[in-house]
């Protein structure tokens, strides 16, 4: 059985946000290492003992965080804007988890593209294996660089990199076989970052297999957003393998300098 891969989410999923995401005067944004509390978005709303709790039916169980690195946070854009931000980016991580799709891409800049049959059929793709038994689940996201915006003449973008805990996981009426996604997984993340679980959780008194990849990787996410909205929409770490897309979504340039950036402000350090 042939999976496709699904860009918009991260891995497949998780898979996508900005514009006047909050203001973004020089005043209020923040020099880099500047002290700031770690803050966290998101969290279970319930309790439950499964380590893979069905979040179709349970949304409330939905372990996922997404925090900031504290005194370690190297930011360059106020904290207002950035709060929007990543509320957003729990969002739609969120509703990726549980299934709300039409919410998910109401975080996707699908507006921004001509190809509105691919995006049609990657929704229905992403449904349809969802009830097949697989999920793509974001567990968390630890966000450590926050660039300054670049603005573009009809929307303005962010760069944000994070250390991404993802899963893929296979309930027991997923009648594929799992190990034909682990390629997909080494070319996204690297060989390094994936990890196998196998094991049996007990429901209602119903034992069940459990069976999942585990991503743990330092990647980069774009956030765009229109000049004059508060909403904000995401592009998934892959999108530099679609250059196609990539042109749609966002100049080139603005991508180089954004890129030039974190590597000049962040990663050097």
């Amino acid at each position: 059985m042939k999976i496709q891969r699904s860009w918009p989410c991260m891995a497949m999923v998780a898979a996508l946000l900005l514009g006047a995401c909050g203001d973004d005067k020089e005043g209020k944004t923040q020099d880099p290492g500047s002290p700031s509390s770690a803050k966290v978005f998101g969290g279970p709303k319930g309790l439950t003992d499964l380590r893979v709790p069905d979040l179709e039916f349970h949304p409330e169980l939905d372990p996922l965080k997404v925090t900031t690195a504290g005194e370690n946070l190297v930011t360059f854009m106020s904290e207002d804007s950035s709060d929007v931000v990543l509320g957003d980016l729990y969002n739609y991580f969120h509703f990726s988890n549980v299934g709300e799709w039409d919410a998910m891409f109401e975080h996707f800049p699908s507006h921004r593209t001509e190809d509105t049959a691919m995006v049609r059929m990657q929704r229905e793709m992403m449904d349809k294996w969802f009830h097949k038994g697989l999920r793509n689940r974001a567990g968390g996201a630890h966000i450590r660089y926050v660039s300054p915006w670049v603005k573009e003449k009809d929307q303005r973008i962010a760069l944000l990199g994070l250390d991404l805990n993802y899963f893929l996981d296979f309930f027991e009426n997923f009648e594929g076989n799992p190990e034909g996604m682990r390629l997909s997984l080494q070319d996204q993340y690297g060989r390094d970052a994936i990890e196998w679980h196998e094991f049996d959780q007990i429901d209602e008194g119903d034992t069940a297999l459990i069976r999942q990849f585990e991503v743990n990787a330092e990647i980069v996410m774009y956030a765009l957003s229109s000049l004059d909205s508060l909403h904000c929409t995401f592009l998934p770490p892959q999108i530099s393998k679609s250059p196609k897309l990539a042109a749609e979504m966002m100049d080139n340039e603005s991508m180089l300098t954004l890129l030039r950036h974190k590597r000049e402000n962040y990663d050097q350090n």
